[in-house]
């Protein structure tokens, strides 16, 4: 353990100094999407499907009268009810939908985000008030668009 600790030590010490003056994105609140498009239980499975295409993205929010969040509907969802069942078309988002979402705060920190992302091995974390409704959301495109703009901020600072 000490020998750890002291080489973990010595590693630091020869981080340019340049380099930990790099300060990026901290929490959630500074890289979720702006809006987040949000359905409820009874839409249909082509409103879905028609709204992500129309819209371009791969993520709905499913919430109840309050928008409190009861689901999340992905494009991963459309395919795996699409290849499940032909029929799926018929059916309605509670019947397809991911239930029991894993949620962030907007204060939550990123490195957080990120571990739930890559544990539950998700795309999107929905981003909730104090009260559990949906405010936005936080997708893994949202955290790689971070990720470049620490990595830009790292290579001008190298230069």
């Amino acid at each position: 353990m000490i020998q750890n600790l002291s080489d973990k030590m010595a590693q630091d010490a020869a981080i340019p100094r340049e380099l930990s003056l790099v300060i990026g994105p901290t929490e959630v609140a500074d890289v979720m999407t702006g809006k987040v498009v949000t359905l409820s239980a009874h839409h249909s499975f082509n409103d879905a499907t028609n709204l992500m295409n129309d819209r371009y993205f791969r993520h709905c929010v499913v919430v109840d009268g309050q928008r409190k969040i009861i689901g999340v509907i992905s494009d991963r969802d459309i395919l795996r009810a699409l290849a499940r069942n032909p029929n799926s078309r018929s059916k309605s988002l509670d019947q397809i939908m991911t239930t029991n979402p894993i949620t962030v705060k907007r204060n939550t920190p990123i490195i957080e985000a990120v571990s739930k992302i890559l544990f539950k091995r998700i795309n999107c974390l929905p981003v909730v008030e104090d009260d559990d409704t949906v405010c936005r959301i936080v997708t893994s495109t949202d955290l790689l668009k971070s990720y470049q703009q620490v990595l830009e901020l790292v290579q001008k600072q190298a230069r």
